[in-house]
C-alpha cells in the first residue's frame, strides 16, 4: 500500500525480490512530460521497451508484492480515437484469453489525464527471433528443429485457443514469440487482432477494422497484404505460422531475403511465395517436413490448413516420428558402411543419394541407388549379422542414425512388435540368400 494510506496495512510476505528494470523509479519530469500513468499501488521503473503506439514499463505492485508490467498508450496518441479505441481494444481481448502461452492480463484503467493503461504478467526471456539467430544453434540442426517445434507447438496451443474464442491475431512473427525461462512461451501483442464473431467492444473505431496491409511484411499472408479485413480469418493465422515454420527449418521467411517492406507486401499480393528447398540449399530436410511447411504458406487460403489445429498436429507427429534421431553428414564419395563389418546402427536418408554395391573381386558391384526417405542398414542391425553391402555418398548427404538403444525404445524389440520384424527380416534374408545362391550357380 502506499505510505500515506490511511487504510490498515496488509502483511508482507515476500517470495523473492527481484530488481526489475532499473534501480529507480522514473523521474517527475518525464513522468509529466511523458504522460506516463502513475497509479498509487504501482512502483514504475524506466520504460523497458515500445511499440507502434504502446509503451511498456516494468513495475512493482506494492499490494500484491509482484513485478508487473505496465503498457500505456503514446501520449500523442491519446485523442485518436483509432489508436485509443484500439489499445482499449487489444487489452480487453488479451484479457479474455485465458491460455498459459498467452500473457494474463490483470487490469484495465485510465489514469487522470484520460491516458489508458493496463497492467500484465511480467515476462523475463528472450524474443523468439533472437533465439533464432543464436549461433548455436543454425538451421538444419537437430537442437534447433527439436527446441524450435517445441515451442512453435506452444505457440500453435494459444492460437487455436484464440480461434476458438473467435480472435485472430493478425501479426504472428517472432518478434511477438516470448521464450521464458522453465518451458514457457507467449505469443504477445495482440494490438492487431481482430475479432471474427463479434464487433469490439472499445468501438468500430478500432484499428482492428480499419483497410489496408496489416502485420509484418515478412509473415504477411496474400490476403493481408491486399488489406481487405472480410478476406481475413483463421487461415490468415495459419500462414503467419507457417512463414514462422519455414524461418525455424531454413532461416529465411518464404519472401526471401528481401529486405524493403513495399516489395515484400507487393510479393505476398502476388502470392510468390519460395519453394522452401530452394532456400535451403545445404540444409537437410526430409520431404515430410518441406511438404508441412509449403502446406501452411500456400497462397491461396481454401489450400492451407484449415485451421491451426491440422498443422499443430502434422507438426506434433513429424516430431514424435523420429526427428530426435542424430544426424550425420558425409561427402560426396564417402563410405558410410563397409561390406563385412559389425551393424551397429541403421541409416534414413534426409537429403542427398547413396549407392548400395557389393565387393567382387576388384569389380564393384551395384545394387542400389537410394534417396531421401530410403533406410539401409537395418538387417545387420536387427539380426546381428556383419554388412552384405557396402555404402558410398554420391554427392553430400544427411542422415539420420538409428542405434539398437534408440530402436529397442522406439520400436520396443524385446516386445512382440520386436519379434515380428525381426522374424521380416531374416525371411527377407533367407529370400536374398537363394538369390544369390542361384545366380552364382547360374554363372
Amino acid at each position: 500500500m502506499p505510505e500515506d494510506s490511511d487504510a490498515e496495512a496488509l502483511p508482507v510476505y515476500v517470495i523473492e525480490s527481484i530488481p526489475v528494470g532499473g534501480p529507480n523509479e522514473i523521474p517527475a519530469a518525464e513522468i509529466t512530460s511523458e504522460g506516463i500513468p502513475t497509479p498509487a499501488h504501482l512502483k514504475l521503473y524506466p520504460e523497458l521497451g515500445r511499440g507502434g503506439m504502446g509503451r511498456i514499463h516494468p513495475a512493482t505492485d506494492r499490494n500484491l508484492l509482484r513485478h508487473v508490467a505496465l503498457k500505456r498508450l503514446a501520449k500523442e496518441l491519446v485523442t485518436e480515437s483509432f489508436y485509443r479505441d484500439g489499445f482499449v481494444a487489444e487489452a480487453q481481448i488479451t484479457g479474455q484469453l485465458e491460455h498459459p502461452n498467452i500473457v494474463p492480463v490483470h487490469e484495465l484503467a485510465l489514469d487522470e489525464h484520460g491516458v489508458p493503461y493496463f497492467t500484465m504478467k511480467l515476462v523475463q526471456g528472450q524474443g523468439f527471433h533472437q533465439w533464432l539467430r543464436e549461433p548455436e544453434r543454425p538451421p538444419g540442426t537437430t537442437e534447433r528443429l527439436e527446441e524450435g517445434l517445441e515451442i512453435f507447438l506452444k505457440v500453435c496451443d494459444a492460437i487455436a485457443y484464440a480461434h476458438h474464442r473467435g480472435v485472430i491475431h493478425r501479426d504472428l512473427k517472432p518478434d511477438n514469440i516470448i521464450v521464458a525461462g522453465f518451458g514457457q512461451v507467449y505469443v504477445m501483442d495482440w494490438g492487431l487482432a481482430r475479432l471474427t464473431r463479434t464487433r469490439p467492444a472499445s468501438g468500430s473505431n478500432a484499428q482492428m477494422e480499419a483497410p489496408g496491409p496489416v502485420g509484418t511484411p515478412a509473415y504477411m499472408s496474400p490476403e493481408q497484404a491486399r488489406g481487405n479485413p472480410r478476406e481475413m480469418d483463421e487461415r490468415s493465422d495459419v500462414f503467419g505460422l507457417g512463414a514462422i515454420l519455414y524461418e525455424i527449418v531454413c532461416g529465411f521467411t518464404p519472401f526471401g531475403p528481401e529486405i524493403d517492406a513495399e516489395r515484400i507486401i507487393e510479393l505476398s499480393r502476388a502470392g510468390r511465395v519460395i519453394p522452401i528447398e530452394q532456400q535451403a540449399r545445404g540444409i537437410g530436410i526430409s520431404k515430410r517436413l518441406r511438404n508441412i511447411v509449403m502446406k501452411a504458406v500456400q497462397p491461396r487460403p481454401a489450400e492451407r490448413y484449415q485451421s491451426v489445429a491440422e498443422l499443430r498436429d502434422d507438426v506434433r507427429t513429424f516430431l514424435l516420428g523420429g526427428l530426435h534421431l542424430p544426424r550425420r553428414a558425409h561427402a560426396a564419395g564417402e563410405l558410410i558402411i563397409r561390406e563385412g563389418e559389425a551393424g551397429d546402427a541403421a541409416y534414413i536418408i534426409v537429403s542427398g543419394q547413396c549407392r548400395a554395391f557389393r565387393q567382387i573381386g576388384e569389380q564393384r558391384e551395384p545394387l542400389q541407388t537410394m534417396g531421401p526417405g530410403d533406410v539401409f542398414g537395418e538387417m545387420a542391425l536387427l539380426l546381428d549379422e556383419p554388412r552384405y553391402a557396402s555404402v558410398e555418398a554420391l554427392e553430400p548427404v544427411t542422415l539420420l542414425v538409428v542405434d539398437r538403444a534408440t530402436l529397442t525404445e522406439g520400436l520396443g524389440v524385446e516386445g512382440w512388435t520386436g519379434a515380428l520384424v525381426r522374424a521380416l527380416a531374416e525371411r527377407f534374408r533367407d529370400l536374398e540368400r537363394t538369390v544369390r545362391s542361384s545366380g552364382l550357380r547360374r554363372g
